[in-house]
């Protein structure tokens, strides 16, 4: 493996990290974010990270114009003419069955007969 030509030390800085001081053999590098956020940075990735992601977020609150969920536009329905001057139709009676029509003739059966034994025809 080559070593790296670039000497970093404490007080560098890349981007928006400051180093603070070295970790593991020379790899990776304790960094202050200009947000104040301590991480462990790899010695490769301090040219290319620019933060840890504070500037991203503020950009992202002050610029973006954030996505306006579309509503329906409520439109109040309006009712047919004809059902508001219609007039209400008359109650019809439901018919009745043959069993219900055969109770009937029975039971006026039953009545003619009671009113003839009491009348006494």
């Amino acid at each position: 493996m080559a070593k790296s030509k670039i000497q970093i030390t404490a007080g560098d800085v890349f981007n928006n990290w400051t180093v603070l001081s070295e970790e593991a053999c020379g790899q990776y590098f304790l960094c202050r974010c200009i947000c104040g956020t301590e991480r462990s940075v790899k010695k490769g990735n301090l040219g290319k990270v620019t933060g840890c992601g504070c500037v991203r977020k503020s950009y992202q609150a002050s610029n973006t114009p954030r996505k306006v969920k579309k509503q329906p536009a409520k439109v109040p329905k309006q009712k047919p003419a004809a059902l508001k001057k219609a007039v209400p139709v008359a109650y019809e009676e439901r018919t009745k069955s043959p069993r219900e029509q055969l109770e009937d003739r029975l039971d006026q059966h039953r009545l003619e007969r009671e009113l003839n034994e009491l009348c006494g025809i």
